[in-house]
């Protein structure tokens, strides 16, 4: 009943042909977790912005599950959205109240609200950003101590979507299953998600991937400027988002000058495949004999030690200066604009081509056979 009343209040306004709609953006918080606060803040700081009128064929869209606060004991999810009186005022229109016993970090509850959205405004472009807690490709609930799977409890910083419930956590395998829509565009304000894997699982949904390959700070992308890079326009502008978030944190000083970011274009990832396939073969040996210590990382604590330099990785096996052209030739073409700054925290970040890898562990059966689940891993036979 609410939802009807809100759609014919709308239509009320915008008359009897209300505008077909060209580009739905959406914010997906799944922020039951230590986050909330802060993603709280990013939805409040992106909803204050200059984001279209109802009288625009561009939406925006806040599906926001966060933890209650003093001032609002609601606990059950919301999509809203989120737009623009003429004379500037923000307003919010709820169009769906979800039951508080969905966990939406995972794939059903994530599908379920993409569907309720494609069928509420359907659209030919879609955009999608989502804000969590992120762990890369590792699988949901893995623990390296005596190499099993076990559920998180909790997690400390930005597997994505991960939340303080029981069952939260969406496999990357499973996370193009939980898209009924191809993407233009997918922002992942999320730790450690800047992983070749994760943008080759998603290279059939999604056009362009803006991520971060080490941890992000608390506070998150800018989402003060970000209005209007997404919406009201022809173009989105990751590429300038991308910027704008390196410039933010390397303005920094101290331990908050620490950052780095990737627009990776997923359509051209296949000759990255290709190039890391046939060196992945003829450098096995010396890739499963590396010291590890020795690679360049993209974390700075032992608990994450699963993300490496791609292009390291095979510059340290042995790679001919041949051989590392061509791999940057098709570094290049797919990655859009990558920047970092010096370090991140205590860890130097020297050789960075802006997309991590997973440099096997023979000692973790359980981590590597669920690699070989993933379509990054089918392509260069990493892991056999």
């Amino acid at each position: 009943m609410l939802l009807a009343a809100l759609l014919v209040t709308s239509c009320r306004e915008l008359g009897d042909n209300p505008p077909a709609i060209s580009r739905v953006t959406i914010m997906y918080a799944a922020a039951y977790s230590n986050l909330s606060a802060d993603i709280r803040e990013d939805i409040d700081e992106m909803c204050s912005g200059m984001l279209p009128s109802l009288a625009s064929t561009d939406v925006f869209l806040v599906y926001a599950h966060t933890r209650p606060t003093t001032e609002d004991n609601n606990l059950c999810p919301v999509l809203f959205r989120a737009w623009r009186d003429p004379d500037g005022t923000p307003r919010r229109d709820t169009l769906m109240v979800y039951p508080r016993t969905d966990v939406s970090s995972t794939p059903e509850v994530m599908r379920k609200v993409l569907t309720d959205i494609s069928e509420l405004y359907p659209s030919p472009h879609y955009g999608l950003m989502i804000s969590s807690h992120g762990m890369g490709w590792i699988p949901v609930g893995y623990s390296e101590y005596n190499d099993h799977l076990t559920a998180f409890s909790s997690v400390g910083t930005r597997e994505i979507c991960i939340e303080n419930v029981s069952g939260s956590g969406i496999d990357i395998n499973l996370l193009p299953d939980a898209l009924p829509m191809k993407m233009d565009f997918i922002t992942m304000d999320s730790c450690l998600m800047g992983c070749v894997e994760v943008a080759y699982e998603l290279r059939d949904k999604c056009d362009l991937l803006l991520f971060s390959p080490t941890e992000i700070l608390s506070d998150g992308m800018v989402y003060t400027t970000m209005a209007p890079l997404l919406t009201n326009v022809a173009s989105p502008a990751l590429k300038t988002i991308a910027q704008e978030y390196f410039e933010h944190y390397q303005a920094m000083s101290g331990l908050y000058q620490s950052a780095t970011i990737t627009l990776v274009h997923c359509g051209r990832l296949q000759p990255l495949a290709e190039v890391c396939k046939e060196l992945t073969d003829t450098y096995r040996q010396n890739i499963a004999s590396l010291d590890h210590e020795q690679v360049q990382a993209y974390f700075y604590n032992e608990k994450t030690h699963w993300f490496f330099d791609l292009r390291d990785i095979y510059a340290q096996a042995g790679a001919t200066e041949d051989e590392l052209a061509g791999l940057d030739s098709a570094l290049s073409d797919a990655i859009v604009y990558t920047a970092a700054t010096d370090s991140f925290f205590n860890l130097k970040l020297e050789r960075v081509c802006g997309l991590s890898m997973y440099l096997p562990y023979a000692e973790r059966p359980k981590l590597n056979d669920f690699y070989k689940t993933l379509s990054w891993n089918s392509a260069i036979g990493l892991v056999k």
